[in-house]
C-alpha cells in the first residue's frame, strides 16, 4: 500500500487513522539557486526527503506545497514567491483538513528556510491552541548541513545559498538537472563601509553577524552566496543518507508522542 496520502481512498485513510495519527507535510520553494541548478531545488529536496522517510516509516505523506516566501530572489527568472500571509493562510487551511480528518501530529518538512520557518512555527502554536495538535518544523536543508563531519568541506570553502551542501545533494538526487560547467565562485560584493557582507541579509560588524536585508543580486549577480565548484555527488550521498536515517528515527519517536502530554498536570 502506498504511503502517499493522495494515493489512498477516503475509506483507507479512515481505516489507517485507527492505528496512526501522524502525517508528513512537505514544503518547498521556487527560487534561484545559481546558474547551475534548478529553481526547484527546495521543492525537489522536500519531495525526496518526505518520500524516503514515508517509505521507511509508513507515515502518510501529503503532496508538496511548492511555493514559499522568496522575496529576496524575486528578480530572478523562475522565482515564484508568495507573501508570508498567503503561505500562512494556505498551509493553515490545508492543515485544518488534516485535523478534521483525524490527524493529531503534523511534521512540516520544509526544505526552504527563511520566512517559511517563522510562518510554520507560528502556525504550529495556532493549531495547538485550537485543536491540541502537535507539530514539528523541520528545516531540511539546515539539517543536511549538520551531518558534515570535521574536515568534510574544502579548507576556506565559502558556504551559503546555491553553494554547498545544496549542489552536492542535487548532484546525488538529480544529476541530470545540474550543469557544473556553469558553476562559478565569485567574491561577494561589499556594499557597506564598516560591515563585512557574508550573504544578502547577513553582515558582520566587529565579527558579529547582523541583519541588513538586501536583494540577492545586490550582493552577487548570479544569486550565489556560497561556492558550488567543489561539490560532488559522493558528498551529497553521504549527507543525504545520514539525514534520512536521522529523520526516519526521529519520526518513529514523534509518531508515538502524546499530543496532550504537555497539558497534563
Amino acid at each position: 500500500m502506498s504511503f502517499f496520502l493522495h494515493h489512498k481512498s477516503w475509506v483507507t485513510v479512515e481505516e489507517e487513522l485507527r492505528i496512526g495519527d501522524t502525517v508528513i507535510l512537505p514544503l518547498g520553494s521556487m527560487e534561484a539557486h545559481g546558474p547551475h541548478k534548478p529553481v526547484g531545488c527546495c521543492y525537489l529536496l522536500a519531495e525526496a526527503s518526505s518520500r524516503d522517510v514515508g517509505r521507511r516509516t509508513g507515515i502518510p505523506v501529503t503532496p508538496v506545497i511548492p511555493f514559499g516566501v522568496s522575496y529576496s530572489y524575486k528578480n530572478f527568472p523562475g522565482t515564484m514567491t508568495v507573501s508570508s500571509e498567503t503561505l500562512s493562510r494556505y498551509v493553515y487551511e490545508a492543515c485544518q483538513g488534516l485535523v478534521r480528518t483525524g490527524f493529531k501530529k503534523i511534521a512540516f518538512f520544509s526544505a526552504h528556510g527563511g520566512e517559511n520557518l517563522s510562518v510554520l512555527r507560528e502556525l504550529s502554536l495556532k493549531l495547538r491552541d485550537e485543536s491540541e495538535v502537535l507539530c514539528t518544523v523541520l528545516h531540511i536543508w539546515g539539517l543536511v548541513s549538520l551531518f558534515a563531519p570535521s574536515g568534510f568541506w574544502e579548507p576556506g570553502q565559502r558556504m551559503g545559498h546555491g553553494g554547498d551542501p545544496t549542489t552536492s545533494v542535487m548532484l546525488y538526487l538529480h544529476p541530470e538537472l545540474v550543469d557544473m560547467s556553469r558553476a562559478v565562485s565569485t567574491p561577494l560584493r561589499q556594499p557597506f563601509e564598516g560591515l563585512r557582507t557574508t550573504s544578502y541579509s547577513t553582515h558582520e560588524f566587529k565579527g558579529l553577524p547582523l541583519t541588513v536585508s538586501l536583494f540577492a543580486e545586490e550582493v552577487e549577480t548570479s544569486g550565489l552566496m556560497g561556492d558550488p565548484t567543489k561539490a560532488s555527488a559522493e558528498k551529497g550521498k553521504i549527507l543525504y543518507n545520514k539525514m534520512i536515517d536521522y529523520l526516519a528515527e526521529f519520526m518513529e519517536v514523534f509518531k508515538k508522542l502524546d499530543p496532550s502530554a504537555g497539558k497534563k498536570s
